[in-house]
């Protein structure tokens, strides 16, 4: 068994080889403030993506997405708000929210929400 922070970080690097293959340029990875914190943050295709990434492993039963719930949805959205008012370059660009979803399954099993949040 995988301990649970050594899944978190499979699963980013995991999801941050998987977005820049998509075409993600990534701009921050792991990006933390206080309390708050984002995974990825990228750039695809004239917007900013900030970038929400779930791991589970093989044997978990449900879908790693699923993980989600309105209490680290609210979370990441302050997270959110924190790293655009640190950052006011990137506070007037276009920007979404994806999810990566990821069963470390052989191979992984990884799959992309975007816009995940609208």
């Amino acid at each position: 068994m995988i301990h649970t922070d050594s899944l978190a970080l499979a699963g980013e690097s995991l999801a941050a080889a998987y977005l820049r293959e998509a075409g993600y340029r990534l701009l921050f990875q792991r990006w933390r403030r206080g309390s708050h914190e984002i995974d990825l943050i990228a750039w695809d295709k004239g917007e900013l993506a900030f970038v929400e990434v779930r791991t589970v492993s093989a044997t978990t039963p449900w879908h790693a997405e699923s993980t989600i719930g309105p209490r680290k949805k609210a979370g990441l959205l302050r997270a959110i708000q924190s790293f655009l008012s640190e950052n006011l370059a990137y506070a007037r660009l276009p920007a979404r929210t994806d999810v990566v979803a990821i069963r470390m399954t052989d191979p992984p099993e990884i799959r992309l929400f975007r816009d995940a949040f609208r």
